[in-house]
């Protein structure tokens, strides 16, 4: 298990080939997936159950065969239901870098003043989907030629957005991650200080909002208040000390912002629906 950070700075693939493939069920250290963005852009399938998940300001629930296609720079975070999933991570700039005759068609997307189609629902019948559903099988297949696949495939992709005009431009779609790039800078705070005493003051602060306003607009985006959000954040790193060292559980939950360590127990029973000694006991087992 690794703890998660806001700001995903991992590199994905290799400088060469900037592309990484992730399989997601519930064994995997991310499952509940937290609030983070990358600059890198991302296709998600859902493969069973149900993943409901924010964009920025959209909320999107996704079924069997739901495919997302997700702008580097865009806030992200969702809630599984008995769901697995597939990620497919890449950096479109580094992929074409040395391609100087595609960079005039894809210069916008760089710049993100072209705004792709988001979502593309199971059973469609068009190219996008098409193009997408053999994008991710490059990787969840064996395949003798990843890397030539991929950029044929995101080349097609982005070939053909273009000329459907699949996508909203800078003007139709300003503002709309206003609010979200106001409640990044916070969710880095929550990073860096949520082994402290943190009130709603302070991150209204950070975001620059009155109190009232800030709980208004982290909950639309969220779907939590802010403090039900500092907790969860808390509690997933209490859950990856648990897992990754032999620290007694009190200090654990006084090292992840619970100075009493009964109100800890109660908090990681109420995300966890277990106590972290029988938490941490399950994990050894395995």
């Amino acid at each position: 298990m690794h703890a998660f950070t806001h700001l995903d700075r991992k590199q994905h693939g290799t400088l060469e080939f900037p592309v990484e493939y992730y399989y997601v069920d519930s064994k995997h250290p991310q499952y509940q997936m937290p609030f983070h963005w990358h600059n890198e852009w991302e296709i998600l399938r859902v493969l069973a159950g149900t993943l409901h998940i924010s964009l920025d300001d959209e909320q999107y629930s996704l079924g069997e065969g739901d495919t997302l296609l997700i702008r580097g720079g865009v806030l992200h975070g969702g809630e599984p239901e008995n769901c697995i999933y597939e990620c497919l991570v890449f950096d479109l700039y580094g992929i074409f870098r040395t391609l100087e005759m595609v960079k005039p068609y894809l210069r916008p997307f760089y710049r993100q003043t072209c705004l792709p189609k988001s979502f593309y629902p199971a059973g469609g019948s068009g190219e996008a989907e098409r193009i997408l559903g053999e994008l991710l099988a490059v990787f969840s297949t064996d395949n003798v030629c990843p890397e030539l696949e991929t950029v044929a495939g995101l080349g097609r992709l982005f070939a053909w957005i273009k000329k459907q005009g699949a996508y909203e431009t800078l003007s139709q779609a300003e503002g709309v991650t206003s609010s979200t790039d106001r409640l990044k800078p916070v969710l880095e705070y929550i990073e860096s200080h949520y082994a402290a005493a943190i009130t709603l003051d302070d991150l209204a602060a950070v975001a620059g909002m009155n109190p009232k306003y800030f709980c208004r607009v982290f909950r639309s985006l969220t779907h939590h208040s802010p403090v039900d959000y500092l907790n969860f954040y808390r509690i997933e790193q209490a859950a990856n000390l648990l897992d990754s060292t032999d620290l007694p559980v009190t200090e654990v939950g006084s090292r992840c912002g619970f100075f009493e360590s009964s109100y800890f127990t109660k908090v990681f029973k109420k995300y966890k629906g277990t106590t972290p000694v029988a938490y941490r006991r399950n994990l050894r087992e395995v």
